[in-house]
């Protein structure tokens, strides 16, 4: 299992799918957020393994 934490919100989901597809199925669109993993982004084809923790950051754009 892997840990996704937004806000106060966390998201378990199992290892092995790619962040973009756990994102999708957690109903999260991936252009919305920012995958976090010790302070560095981590890109959405990234595979995470069994007991990773991620923050997401939501993406804010405005003009």
């Amino acid at each position: 299992m892997i840990t996704l934490r937004r806000r106060d919100k966390i998201i378990n989901a199992s290892a092995g799918k790619s962040l973009e597809r756990i994102l999708r199925e957690a109903g999260i669109l991936p252009d919305t957020v920012l995958v976090v993993r010790e302070g560095k982004i981590v890109p959405l084809d990234y595979r995470p393994q069994d007991g990773e923790e991620f923050e997401l950051i939501d993406v804010i754009s405005g003009g």
